[in-house]
């Protein structure tokens, strides 16, 4: 093995398309970071492949990845700052607490957590830190408040990471709109941008998770 790969939120979406493509390739070592897999992830040999069950909503996610150290045994490793939650869609004054708590600890404490673990821990090692970021880091869309501004968070987080830190390497990576779950859910929903949404899949401008997890996955080793 040459490289290690931890990836949160693996069994649909991007972090699905990930798995996929990493799996062909006998140099890399998945560490899957997630609530569940999906059928056929249950079933890769550990040899190449480890479960780390975990819901990033609770609050003992230093603990669950205290052992992580144990699992890697390349040089190289890549942190895919993958899982994401939406939460409400709705006006910032009917935003529940319970969902700004979940959010909040998803989209943002995790990834610090994870990012520090490594960072405290991997001195000997070259990490490629990638943010699976989104345009909506940037642009302000109503109804969508935690998420936007979880997004923007994090990928400000990781350009101070990167002032800090130059020994390794950091990315903000905006994928585009694919054709996920979330982006069903987004059209089954009620905002101002609605019929944006529904276009996109109308005209066939949602891409494949698993074409955008090559085009990413390319992209970083040519930065490299």
């Amino acid at each position: 093995m040459k490289k290690t790969f931890i990836i949160t939120g693996v069994n649909r979406g991007l972090g699905k398309g990930f798995v996929d493509v990493l799996i062909q390739d006998k140099d890399c070592f998945i560490i899957a970071i997630s609530r569940s897999l999906t059928k056929e992830q249950k079933e890769y040999s550990s040899k190449r492949f480890y479960f780390l069950e975990m819901d990033l909503s609770e609050d003992n996610i230093t603990e669950k990845i205290d052992g992580l150290m144990e699992l890697i045994k390349t040089e190289a490793i890549y942190f895919i700052n993958n899982a994401n939650i939406i939460g409400d869609i709705k006006k910032i004054e009917d935003v529940e607490e319970s969902v700004i708590d979940s959010v909040l600890s998803v989209n943002i404490k995790s990834t610090i957590i994870i990012t520090q673990y490594l960072l405290k821990n991997c001195h000997q090692h070259k990490i490629s830190f990638v943010n699976i970021s989104s345009g909506a880091a940037n642009r302000a869309i109503s109804n969508w408040s935690l998420y936007c501004s979880s997004k923007a968070f994090v990928q400000m987080f990781f350009n101070v990471a990167e002032s800090e830190y130059t020994q390794h390497r950091f990315f903000n990576i905006d994928p585009g709109v694919m054709d996920t779950n979330m982006q069903k859910s987004l059209r089954e929903s009620i905002f101002p941008d609605l019929q944006n949404f529904r276009n996109l899949e109308k005209e066939g401008k949602l891409m494949s998770p698993i074409v955008v997890s090559q085009d990413i996955l390319k992209t970083i080793e040519k930065r490299g």
